[in-house]
């Protein structure tokens, strides 16, 4: 039990979902990273014990069996952000790649859930019941990035014109998790150029809309277990029930702070693999001799261990804390990005120096240290690139913008 989770459920869903990683991750994620495959069977079998396609939007309920008190009384501490932490920790020290294929559909539900109404809610919930054309479970996606933009999200190209009780969408979308196969969008476009910000709305979109239209599959370094494409929307209508953010803030806000209840879990996958690196690395050398001598009696090698762990405890620790802020509801923007920042950060630290550590043997493919090195790199670049994290937190420090 630790500083942030002092309730004896967390634990419990570490160790359960711990199992879960090793037991059923680990032994396929070798084999859906050479394919870039989807683990379709293995997602169809994770729902069978909590998570699900849906669990942005059902709580900790179906993961615990026990219903979150803040819904009954919003002013009490959520779990939610906790348990996302723990969770996607233990699943990325299987396979990062793998650990998305799961949990990717929460990144279209995370504004469904913050924003939505209940019958958009109930749309979502709609889109995901039985399987697709291939017989797969249902996924969603969030249709968030451009070509041209990246992370900065205050500059969205698509756009979304006014057309009686519809908008009508144009634009591309580029690095979409799920951007090939899901069966619904949560797209976000500029309703209004003229305000700016205030203008980017999100929009609950079904795959069979006309003008949706899937790109293809791109070829990743890393996570390839995990679908990335592109998605285009060529003159494609939606009902304007479909808007999100409608009730609410709406808005560029309402989507930043989004991704302020999103990153600490981006970051516990982070340190997730970094964990997984290391401990590699030290059971090789517990169990070696170098020049005669057990390989963990020399200093060396002993401190750089040591330098390697005080990180990735570190990381976790800020990971915890920006999760336990959000769950007491308070503001974790810049602590977000700090543990965001700090665990991409560890990630490719401990998976570069486990590379030298281990030599040549790690650079054959299909090793895991070379795997999780390629994994790695990514959490540097998505939900908000390094150097993005860092202007959010020096504007917190000084109140100023860097440009």
């Amino acid at each position: 039990m630790d500083l942030f989770h002092d309730n004896p459920m967390f634990p419990a869903v570490r160790q359960m979902l711990g199992a879960f990683a090793k037991n059923m991750i680990r032994p396929i994620a070798t084999k859906h990273d050479q394919e870039e495959s989807m683990p379709w069977d293995l997602m169809k079998f994770a729902q069978g014990f909590g998570l699900t396609q849906t669990q942005v939007l059902d709580g900790r309920k179906q993961l615990t069996g026990q219903a979150d008190e803040s819904e009954s009384d919003p002013s009490k501490p959520k779990t939610q952000a906790r348990l996302g932490v723990v969770g996607a920790e233990e699943l990325a020290y299987g396979c990062a790649g793998i650990c998305l294929a799961i949990g990717g559909s929460g990144l279209a539900g995370s504004p469904v859930a913050r924003m939505g109404t209940d019958e958009q809610k109930a749309e979502f919930r709609k889109a995901l019941s039985g399987r697709d054309s291939n017989g797969h479970i249902k996924v969603a996606a969030m249709a968030l990035s451009e070509p041209a933009t990246g992370s900065d999200i205050s500059g969205l190209t698509t756009t979304a014109t006014r057309d009686g009780n519809y908008w009508v969408l144009r634009g591309s979308k580029q690095w979409i998790t799920n951007g090939q196969s899901a069966s619904v969008y949560v797209v976000w476009a500029q309703t209004d150029p003229a305000a700016g910000r205030a203008g980017v709305r999100g929009f609950i979109v079904t795959r069979e809309t006309p003008g949706l239209v899937p790109g293809r599959k791109e070829v990743k370094l890393g996570i390839r277990a995990s679908e990335t494409a592109q998605v285009h929307f060529e003159d494609c209508r939606v009902h304007q029930a479909m808007m999100l953010g409608v009730a609410t803030a709406g808005g560029l806000s309402d989507t930043k702070k989004m991704l302020d209840s999103t990153r600490p879990a981006v970051g516990a996958q982070a340190v997730g693999i970094a964990r997984a690196a290391l401990e590699f690395v030290v059971d090789r050398v517990r169990s070696g001799s170098l020049h005669g001598t057990p390989m963990a009696a020399h200093q060396h090698l002993a401190f750089e261990l040591a330098e390697l762990e005080m990180e990735v405890a570190a990381s976790r620790l800020m990971v915890h804390r920006a999760a336990w802020m959000a769950d007491h509801h308070q503001d974790n923007v810049a602590f977000a990005s700090m543990a965001k920042a700090h665990a991409a950060r560890t990630a490719q630290m401990v998976t570069t120096r486990a590379m030298v550590l281990l030599g040549e043997e790690a650079l054959l493919p299909g090793h895991p240290v070379e795997k999780w090195y390629r994994d790695a790199k990514i959490y540097d670049i998505f939900e908000g690139t390094g150097q993005i994290q860092r202007r959010i937190i020096a504007k917190h420090l000084t109140g100023v913008i860097a440009t």
